[in-house]
C-alpha cells in the first residue's frame, strides 16, 4: 500500500505556516469580521436613534407652538418658543400665502408651504442649496388662529447627528486596531501554550524514532485530547516494541533452528568431498533425509506464520463437518501412533477452511503423539446453548507446568527435554494452531489431563445453519490396545462401543 499523500500544493502549507500561526490568523480574522459587523450595526442604530429623537423634538416644538397660536394668536409666541436648541435649528410661522410672520432667523425662507388647519406633515432629507451638505427634516402643523390660518414649520438639522456618528466611527477606527492586535497576540500566546505539549510530544517522538523504542512519551496531566493522543501513541509504541521484539526473537530462533540441520547436512557433504567417499544410503536415510525433511517443514511453517503476520491467514470459508475432520485424524493417528487411541465424536458443522482446520487438529495431535506414553484421546463436545463445539486432544505424557501454559503457543517454544527438537517438532506447530483458530473466531487452550499429561482444547463456533443442532448426540468410541488392533467387530484384541 502506497503512503497517503496530500494533494494540496506544498506552497500553500509553507505560506500558511505552523498551526499556531494559522489558528492565530483565523481567530484574528473572525474577530475583525465580528467587530466590523458589530461596529456597523452600532453606528446604524445610533444614527437612527438620533434622527428619531431629533424628529420627535421637532414635532413636539411644532405642536407646542400650534397650541399657543390656537389659544392666543401670534401674541402668544415668545422668543423662547422660537429659540434654537441642539435638536431644533429653525422655527418659522407663515400665513396662508406663505409669508413669514415669525422666525428664529431673520431672512429665512420656509422650506415648505402652508398647510390647512389641523394638518400635520413631516418631510425628511431636504437638501438646502447654498448651505452645508447636511440634510434637514421639517415638521409642519396647520392651525386656525384669531389671525387666520397659520402654519408652524420646525426644521431639524441632520448635520450634528452625522457629525456625531462620524466622530464615533473615527474613534472606533482608532481603537479597533489596538483591540485586534491585542486579540492576535493573546491568541498567539494561548495557542502556543496549548500546543506546547504537542511540541514536547513531537520532540520525544523524534528522539524515539532514532531507535530507542523503549522510551515513552510524557502524558500531560490535562485530561484533554492531547493527553489522549500521547496515551494512544504510547500504546502504539508498546505494540511496535513488542512486535520488534517478536521479530528479533523470531529471527534469532529461526536462525538457531535452521543452523542445526544445515550444519549436519553441510558437515556430511564436506566430509564426503574431503574424503572422496560417497555418502552411504544408511546415512542418507537415518541422518540426512530426516534433517532435510525437518528443514523443509520448518521453512514451510515459518512461511505460513510470516504470511499470517503480513496479510493475515488466507481462508476459503465453507461449511465443514468437523466430526469428519476429527474422524479422519483419529484414523491417521491409529495408523501411526504407537499408543492406544480413543475417541468421542459428535456431529458438528462449522464454517471454516477444511484444510486449515485439519492442520490445526493434526498439529496438536502430532504434538500429543510425540509426548504421550500409552494413551492418546481425541474427544468432541458441543454446547448448543453457546453454539460452540470443542475438540480436546489429550496425552498421558509429562504434562506442562502451570507457569509455562501461557507461553506454550509462542513460536519456537520448547519447554523441557521431554519436548525438545529431538522429538521431531519445530516449535512452530502450536503457533500455527493459534493463528488458524483466531482466524476461525475460536479459542485454543491447554489444561492438565486428569489422567496425567496435557489436554489441548480447540473451541469453535457452530455453523449458522447446523443441521445437527438439537438432535441427539451420537457418540462413537473405540479403544485400541495396540497399533495392530482394529475396530469393534474386526480383528481380535480390540473392543468397541457405539451408543
Amino acid at each position: 500500500m502506497s503512503p497517503t499523500t496530500d494533494s494540496r500544493s506544498p506552497g500553500a502549507g509553507r505560506w500558511l505556516g505552523p498551526v499556531r500561526t494559522r489558528l492565530t490568523l483565523v481567530a484574528t480574522a473572525v474577530v475583525i469580521v465580528a467587530m466590523a459587523v458589530a461596529a456597523a450595526g452600532m453606528l446604524l442604530t445610533m444614527h437612527r436613534i438620533l434622527i428619531r429623537n431629533a424628529e420627535s423634538a421637532g414635532a413636539t416644538r411644532a405642536q407646542q407652538l400650534a397650541h399657543a397660536l390656537e389659544a392666543d394668536g401670534l401674541h402668544a409666541v415668545t422668543p423662547l418658543m422660537l429659540a434654537r436648541d441642539p435638536n431644533v435649528s429653525d422655527v418659522v410661522i407663515i400665513d396662508a400665502e406663505g409669508e413669514v410672520l415669525k422666525s428664529s432667523v431673520v431672512g429665512v425662507r420656509p422650506l415648505l408651504g402652508s398647510l390647512r388647519p389641523g394638518q400635520t406633515k413631516v418631510v425628511r432629507d431636504i437638501q438646502v442649496v447654498g448651505r452645508y451638505d447636511y440634510k434637514y427634516t421639517v415638521s409642519a402643523v396647520g392651525v386656525q388662529t384669531t389671525d387666520g390660518p397659520l402654519t408652524v414649520l420646525v426644521t431639524t438639522d441632520q448635520g450634528p447627528i452625522t457629525t456625531s456618528v462620524l466622530t464615533v466611527a473615527f474613534t472606533i477606527c482608532l481603537v479597533f486596531p489596538a483591540i485586534i492586535i491585542a486579540v492576535a497576540l493573546l491568541t498567539y500566546f494561548l495557542v502556543g501554550r496549548a500546543l506546547r505539549p504537542v511540541d514536547t510530544i513531537r520532540k520525544q517522538a523524534d528522539a524515539i524514532s532514532g531507535g530507542d523504542t523503549s522510551r515513552r512519551l510524557t502524558v500531560p496531566a490535562t485530561g484533554d485530547e492531547i493527553a489522549e493522543l500521547a496515551s494512544t501513541m504510547n500504546a502504539m509504541l508498546e505494540r511496535i516494541e513488542h512486535s520488534r521484539s517478536r521479530q528479533l526473537q523470531f529471527v534469532n530462533d529461526a536462525s538457531h533452528e535452521l543452523n542445526s540441520p544445515l550444519t549436519t547436512l553441510v558437515g556430511l557433504l564436506d566430509l564426503s568431498r574431503a574424503t572422496g567417499t560417497p555418502i552411504d544410503v544408511d546415512t542418507v536415510e537415518t541422518i540426512m533425509l530426516p534433517d532435510a525433511l525437518r528443514l523443509k517443514q520448518l521453512v514451510e511453517d515459518m512461511l505460513v506464520l510470516a504470511r499470517a503476520d503480513e496479510n493475515g491467514m488466507t481462508t476459503r470459508i465453507q461449511s465443514v463437518d468437523l466430526d469428519d475432520v476429527v474422524r479422519a485424524e483419529v484414523t491417521r493417528m491409529r495408523a501411526l501412533a504407537p499408543a492406544t487411541v480413543s475417541s468421542e465424536i459428535v456431529p458438528a458443522r462449522v464454517d471454516g477452511d477444511p484444510g486449515q482446520l485439519t492442520r490445526a487438529i493434526r498439529n496438536i495431535a502430532d504434538n500429543a503423539a510425540r509426548h504421550t506414553r500409552n494413551e492418546l484421546s481425541l474427544r468432541m463436545s458441543r454446547d448448543d446453548r453457546e453454539r460452540t463445539v470443542a475438540v480436546t486432544i489429550a496425552d498421558d505424557g509429562p504434562g506442562i507446568p502451570d507457569a509455562e501454559k501461557a507461553r506454550v503457543f509462542d513460536r519456537f517454544v520448547r519447554l523441557d527435554a521431554a519436548r525438545d527438537r529431538g522429538q521431531g517438532g519445530s516449535g512452530l506447530g502450536l503457533a500455527i494452531v493459534t493463528e488458524i483458530v483466531r482466524v476461525h473466531r475460536g479459542q485454543v487452550g491447554v489444561a492438565d489431563n486428569p489422567g496425567g499429561g496435557a489436554a489441548f482444547t480447540i473451541t469453535l463456533p457452530l455453523a449458522t445453519e447446523d443441521p445437527d443442532s438439537g438432535s441427539e448426540s451420537v457418540v462413537a468410541e473405540a479403544v485400541w490396545d495396540d497399533i495392530g488392533g482394529s475396530a469393534a467387530g474386526g480383528r481380535p484384541g480390540t473392543t468397541g462401543r457405539i451408543t
